[in-house]
């Protein structure tokens, strides 16, 4: 056996002796030693699996896993042993008891591909994509005592899928685009298509003041992911920063255009374009 197997071995060995040496009876459960025994050869097969497992427990749904579990609670690992589900995911329990009754009632597994599930595992809400099976396990008098949970994160792989879409239909929409603005006016339609991953997108124009010396910039906007009136302008939502049609890249260097304070991320002197346009750097504003 390699060094890394005998690593990974011993490190879910040592997991499994912290899950069979944890007091359940402090639990609603009691002592594992009063658990039925088709309950007691579940939690065996989890703990020894190397595919994340978690098994879900009737009345109260406190959750046993395993070391592979951790792929799905990221930064709540290893602090939810002995926890009820609605302790570890409050923000996600309705959804969960939801399937974890459906089983318990029918007595009958379900199977869900790439669903989506708003969890807080590292301290802020993410957008998370599982597929995943309920199964019950029954006690020896036919009833449901827990549910059998075998998941895989499919997160990456749906939003890889759903990037590559909108860049599939930039690359289609551009080809037919006849000047340079219909081609920004194309990005943005594409680009507000797909607001889970672009929320929303600007775009201006540099242009030189008239009659004036040459440096002397303006930017002005062109094209954006929001909805034009034809008396209003365009419809910013109040959650962005202002976006002026007309900045004048001179006057306006070191205006702040944040009016939310509570988006810490928009925070900058200004829409940095006049730093743009000197030093051709990216700007990323977190």
């Amino acid at each position: 056996m390699s060094t890394y197997s005998s690593n990974i071995e011993n490190e879910e060995s040592d997991f499994a002796n912290i899950v069979y040496n944890y007091d359940w009876s402090s639990t609603l459960l009691g002592p594992m030693e009063s658990w039925d025994i088709s309950l007691k050869n579940a939690v065996n097969l989890c703990l020894k699996s190397t595919f994340p497992i978690a098994i879900a427990i009737f009345p109260c749904w406190i959750i046993v896993h395993n070391k592979a579990w951790k792929q799905v609670l990221k930064g709540k690992h290893p602090h939810v042993i002995g926890k009820q589900s609605k302790e570890i995911f409050p923000e996600a329990y309705e959804i969960f008891t939801s399937g974890y009754e459906n089983v318990r009632i029918t007595g009958k597994g379900t199977f869900k591909t790439d669903q989506l599930l708003e969890l807080q595992r590292d301290g802020y809400a993410e957008e998370a994509y599982f597929s995943y099976s309920y199964n019950p396990i029954f006690k020896s008098d036919n009833s449901v005592c827990a549910i059998f949970i075998l998941a895989q994160e499919t997160t990456q792989n749906v939003l890889n899928t759903r990037r590559l879409k909108t860049l599939d239909e930039l690359s289609r929409r551009i080809s037919e685009a006849k000047s340079l603005e219909n081609t920004c006016n194309v990005i943005t339609k594409v680009l507000s298509d797909n607001n889970a991953d672009i929320p929303y997108a600007l775009i201006y124009f540099i242009e030189h003041k008239l009659n004036t010396a040459f440096e002397s910039l303006i930017a002005r906007l062109i094209a954006t992911t929001f909805d034009y009136d034809d008396e209003k302008g365009w419809l910013f939502p109040d959650y962005i920063p202002e976006s002026p049609k007309i900045i004048d890249l001179a006057k306006d260097v070191n205006k702040c255009y944040n009016t939310n304070p509570e988006l810490n991320f928009l925070e900058c002197d200004s829409w940095p374009i006049h730093s743009l346009m000197k030093k051709a750097k990216i700007y990323r504003l977190y």
